[in-house]
C-alpha cells in the first residue's frame, strides 16, 4: 500500500510511473492511499516492483509517497 504525503505534480508524475511500467492501475483513493492489489502470494514481490520503479524514477519519492506494510 502506497500513501500520496503531498499532493504535488511529482507525486502523481510517480503515480502514472507505477502505472505505465508496472501495467497497473495507481489512482489515490480515500485518504491518499493507493492500493497495490496482487495475489498475497506475490505481494513482497509486486511491492519490490514498486519500489524499483520509484527508485529508478530520478525523483525523491519518498518526500511524496510513503510505502506501507
Amino acid at each position: 500500500m502506497l500513501r500520496v504525503k503531498s499532493w504535488e505534480a511529482p507525486a502523481f508524475d510517480l503515480l502514472e510511473r507505477i502505472g505505465s511500467e508496472l501495467h497497473v492501475q495507481a489512482q489515490p483513493q480515500t485518504a491518499g492511499f493507493v492500493p497495490i492489489s496482487v495475489d498475497r502470494r506475490r505481494y513482497d514481490e509486486a511491492e519490490a516492483d514498486v519500489v524499483r520503479v520509484l527508485d529508478a524514477s530520478g525523483i525523491a519519492w519518498r518526500e511524496h509517497l510513503e510505502l506501507r506494510h
